[in-house]
């Protein structure tokens, strides 16, 4: 299987937010986010959002970059 993936640390809280996830996530936190290239293609592209080695919730595209809005993250790694 074909994984698009990248690491990323938060650096900033811009504005709060009650999505899943994202409600909790504050400087210094660490996440993952990975997309595969082998899924289903029939709707927006869902991309697993991983913490501590595990999937913990999954966005779709759209959502993704209007939760990833709210916070300054930088990639790692």
């Amino acid at each position: 299987m074909m994984k698009l993936t990248g690491k990323f640390k938060v650096t900033a809280v811009k504005k709060k937010t009650s999505a899943v996830f994202f409600k909790d996530l504050k400087v210094g936190d660490e996440f993952e986010l990975s997309y595969s290239m082998n899924g289903y293609y029939h709707s927006a592209p869902w991309i697993d959002i991983s913490k501590g080695g595990q999937v913990v919730h999954g966005n779709n595209a759209n959502q993704l970059r209007n939760n990833l809005d709210k916070f300054e993250v930088k990639q790692w790694g």
